[in-house]
């Protein structure tokens, strides 16, 4: 079977780390030949052969890195079922078009929901096939198409993102509060049992396993995975900072810097300016993909159509090839098409810019979603569906907002494996001082560059230029009241 190219609508993404554990995700999967995510416009465009991987696979391959592909439902009135056998019917001709994820019927209901993926399967084929079988079809949800739930979704995550920020400003706020206590005007006015560190634990807890748990849940299955996305960094920064603030409360003397150091304000902050960067982010996406949405508002939804020398209206995605179209006076005109009688001024703006309408008599060709403005007529239908002027067009800014030039490539590459190389550095940097360089450093016979007697030199140095006086203690030694350095050699 030849390979197919789809855009998928994923829902989740915030950085280019997204983007690179998505493309490893899918690219992972038999049978996928190219993925190409395009993290502004929230697409997918994926390359793969049908026999091999399907719409499934591609979903629970995203849904287990901590996304998930965009997803339209439908529900429909159909009239005509009888018993079991006409629901398995209609669920076995809807489940076999593209970009069904799932159907289900309620005979005594006379309802049928379907859940479609968006830019894959249309109402329109949904419908069709439910007709091609002898039922009857009514739409009872208007408004779900794909944009719509995508604006649903940004919104709830909104919601959830600024509910937890109500809950972590506050609390990392108390805990700064308590953490600097003994400075500048703090003691005046902060009560003294806010700089525990059993309340700074306690404060700090809710924070890390309410608003900051969502990063380690998706680091995890990013792991699971054998991806790494910003979710890994925030987990680790917040989760290092909170761990040794825990230590150093109940095990002060477990050798991991004592009573003092406890960071409970780092994770508290960390986790507190993330989330207000994900409510922010929250409040501005999706306008990348105004445009396609004000597209598609200019499509007409109900086409007044003759068939069977009757007037019927209907869906205007249902309009056929060589359907002739009635349009009267204030209508938009549904579908591309040849005009074979009346006269009227057309408003082409949408398309051409010009104010000014433009006359239409017969033999004159119409564009669907232009606007009638002063007389009727009947036009024959020519260009139907995805074929259609303003189809094209939709598609074509799709198409170019899922694509990426070579260099976004690049970037996208450096950006995904930046998370892997900042552990790894860090990793290397603490095993090195731990193991080597601690005892290199503090070793009076090492030649290593910053020896104790290098830093007292530099010290020495610095009291004469402040003019501190001698910058020996009384006892000869370096530094305020001696004891923290050996005598300078040769002084």
């Amino acid at each position: 079977m030849a390979s197919r190219t789809i855009t998928l609508t994923i829902n989740g993404m915030h950085c280019a780390s997204c983007q690179a554990a998505i493309e490893t995700a899918l690219g992972d999967l038999p049978g996928i030949s190219n993925v190409a995510v395009n993290i502004s416009a929230g697409k997918a465009q994926v390359s793969y052969d049908p026999a091999r991987v399907g719409l499934a696979e591609m979903a629970r391959s995203v849904a287990e890195v901590g996304y998930e592909i965009g997803e339209g439902e439908l529900t429909l009135k159909v009239t005509g079922m009888s018993c079991a056998s006409c629901a398995s019917k209609i669920e076995t001709a809807v489940g076999a078009l593209d970009g069904i994820a799932g159907v289900v019927v309620n005979v005594p209901a006379e309802l049928t929901k379907v859940r479609y993926y968006a830019g894959l399967a249309t109402p329109a084929e949904i419908r069709r096939a439910i007709r091609d079988m002898g039922y009857q079809v009514e739409e009872r949800a208007e408004g779900q198409a794909a944009l719509d739930r995508e604006r649903e979704a940004r919104r709830r995550e909104l919601r959830r993102q600024g509910f937890w920020m109500l809950v972590s400003w506050p609390l990392a706020f108390l805990i700064m509060l308590g953490t600097f206590r003994d400075y500048w005007l703090l003691p005046r006015f902060v009560p003294e049992f806010l700089a525990s560190r059993i309340v700074l634990f306690l404060l700090t807890t809710p924070i890390v396993v309410g608003p900051g748990w969502q990063f380690f849940l998706n680091s995890f299955r990013g792991l699971r995975r054998g991806v790494t996305d910003m979710n890994l960094l925030y987990a680790t920064g917040i989760g290092a900072a909170y761990l040794i603030g825990v230590v150093n409360t109940f095990w002060p003397t477990a050798g991991f810097g004592g009573e003092k150091a406890v960071f409970f304000e780092s994770a508290a902050l960390l986790t507190a300016f993330i989330i207000l960067g994900k409510w922010l982010e929250a409040l501005t996406r999706g306008r990348t993909s105004e445009a396609i949405r004000r597209l598609m508002a200019l499509q007409p939804k109900i086409a007044r159509v003759i068939r069977n020398d009757r007037e019927i209206e209907l869906p205007a995605d249902e309009v056929l090839a060589d359907d002739l179209v009635l349009v009267r006076p204030g209508e938009r005109i549904p579908v591309d098409g040849l005009v074979l009688e009346g006269y009227s001024a057309v408003d082409e703006s949408m398309l051409t810019g010009e104010s000014l309408p433009v006359e239409k008599k017969a033999g004159d060709e119409v564009i669907g979603g232009t606007m009638n403005k002063t007389g009727a007529f009947k036009f024959r239908a020519t260009k139907v569906g995805k074929e259609t002027a303003l189809a094209q067009i939709i598609h074509l800014v799709e198409e170019a907002q899922a694509s990426k030039a070579p260099i976004q490539k690049l970037a996208d590459w450096v950006a995904g494996h930046f998370i892997l190389g900042v552990h790894v550095l860090a990793l290397s940097v603490f095993f090195f001082w731990f193991f080597v360089g601690y005892w290199r450093f503090f070793d009076p016979q090492s030649t290593f560059l910053l020896t104790p007697y290098a830093l007292g030199e530099i010290g020495h140095l610095l009291s004469l230029r402040r003019g501190h006086g001698h910058p020996l203690g009384h006892d000869g030694r370096h530094g305020e009241g001696g004891g923290a350095w050996r005598p300078v050699q040769g002084g």
